[in-house]
Order: C-alpha cells, then structure tokens, then sequence
C-alpha cells in the first residue's frame, strides 16, 4: 500500500481550542455490548469489546470500549487464564467465552489513559 502525501504551505499556524467531550453525564448507563473483535498488536493477541452507541460527539459515534489481552501457552494455542482480566471478566458476565458477551448488558464507567485523557469503559 502506497502512502501518498502532498506539500502545502500552511501560513500562519498555532494553538487552537478544540472540542472535549465530558464522559461524566454517561457514567452509570446501562448498554449492550455490540460486538467483539480479535486483534494482533505490537504487544501480542488482544479483544476489542464494544458497546451500542452511547451518544454522538462532533458528528461521531460515540461507544465504551475495553481491550483484553489474550496469551500464548506453550504449544502455540490462544486463550486467557482464569485469573487473567479477560479469564476474570467473563467470569463476572457469566459466560463461557468472550463471543458470548454479544447483547450482554454493562455499565458505563470511565478510564483515564496516559495522556490523562478521559474516555468510556465499562464494568
């Protein structure tokens, strides 16, 4: 896949406000989980769990989302512990594997990355 770029001249450029989107009035919601997809990253196998939309923001869905991690064992099978996050996880939703957790109901929580930006999760 080729990358394309182009030139400009930009002119003048400096700080800008932008939009910041308040988590707080979406805490304790219920929704629906709404889907679960299998990733590869730089760190290894991870699911991305995701909700029904919660709310727009700058003309955008806007959905909780939480990412678990998935091992390797020995002899190259994939899957979680059960005291791992995602082992302990499905354990609380009561199901038996993470596809099941599609039209499970959570609650609206929020996190707080690195960057000290705020954005929705669930419990």
């Amino acid at each position: 896949m080729e990358i394309q770029e182009t030139l400009v001249k930009l002119g003048t450029t400096g700080m800008i406000d932008l939009p910041t989107f308040d988590c707080k009035p979406h805490i304790g919601k219920e929704v629906k989980i709404s889907k679960v997809t299998e990733h590869e990253g730089n760190y290894g196998y991870y699911i991305l769990i995701e909700t029904d939309v919660v709310t727009k923001f700058c003309d955008k869905d806007v959905t909780a989302t939480k990412i678990l991690g998935l091992q390797e064992d020995v002899n190259g099978k994939i899957g979680w512990g059960e005291k791992t996050k995602l082992g302990i996880f499905l354990t609380k939703m009561k199901v038996a594997h993470y596809n099941e957790l599609v039209g499970k109901s959570v609650i609206i929580q929020t996190k707080t990355n690195k960057s000290g930006v705020d954005f929705l999760d669930f419990n």
